[in-house]
């Protein structure tokens, strides 16, 4: 993945490697292996489908493909019809044109798609970020809110890096990077600890803290919600794929 940040421009250890053992265990105790396994498998599948997509929009002749590429990310997938009431499809597959061109920087490319999707409000650049990921998973980490929050500075990525490392750059485009960096180091340091499930490390670095921000998320509900409430809770396995946005490849 380039980043554009050297490791050697850190003195201290980025990891926090005692939250990234217990972590790692509350997901194990919540989830099976052969399930973390499937949701890393279901990622690389969503990834060879939405660069299937992005191939076909190159000359597409159906605008409805634009809608259902948006189909593919967390947030959009219910929103379709709110999205489609204040653009057209034609206008989103031209979006999405601009985000496939790697010809710019990543930030001119997500902008288009950015502002089309404002019906989503705050989580508008998160399907941006979704799809940059999916269609170059190797080069662009998965910069979604619940990864990375700058507004509050929580998410996962947050949860697992020692305090004094700073995830904010001179510029966004500089913070992009160290976010970029900030997740290889840490997929590399979680592999080599045998933490990691997955044939592929990038998907299984995305069960990973999609597992993290779940018990995160789990945890912070189960403090402030009454027992009735906790009762509605998904398993952690569910919440993961929604945040991957494989929840309907659920094996059951």
């Amino acid at each position: 993945m380039a980043s554009g940040v050297a490791m050697a421009e850190f003195h201290a250890q980025p990891a926090d490697l005692d939250t990234i053992t217990d972590f790692a265990a509350a997901v194990a105790s919540q989830v099976s292996k052969d399930n973390l396994d499937r949701m890393s498998l279901d990622l690389a599948i969503k990834t060879l489908r939405v660069k299937a997509m992005f191939d076909e929009l190159a000359n597409y002749s159906d605008a409805r493909l634009g809608p259902k590429v948006l189909a593919e990310t967390f947030l959009s997938r219910r929103k379709l019809r709110e999205i489609s009431a204040t653009t057209t499809d034609a206008g989103i597959c031209d979006a999405l044109l601009v985000l496939a061109d790697s010809s710019l920087s990543p930030l001119a490319r997500v902008a288009p798609l950015i502002k089309m999707v404002q019906p989503l409000g705050e989580g508008a650049p998160d399907v941006a970020y979704e799809l940059l990921h999916f269609l170059e998973p190797t080069q662009y980490c998965l910069a979604t809110s619940w990864v990375w929050n700058p507004l509050t500075e929580t998410g996962a990525i947050k949860l697992l890096l020692a305090e004094e490392f700073n995830l904010f750059g001179e510029n966004e485009m500089d913070s992009l990077s160290i976010l970029n960096f900030a997740t290889e180091y840490l997929g590399q340091t979680i592999d080599a600890a045998g933490l990691l499930v997955g044939s592929d490390r990038y998907f299984a670095m995305d069960v990973f803290l999609a597992g993290v921000y779940g018990v995160y998320m789990s945890t912070v509900l189960e403090m402030r919600m009454t027992k009735e409430f906790k009762k509605i809770l998904p398993p952690l396995d569910q919440l993961m794929r929604r945040l991957l946005g494989i929840y309907q490849k659920e094996v059951k």
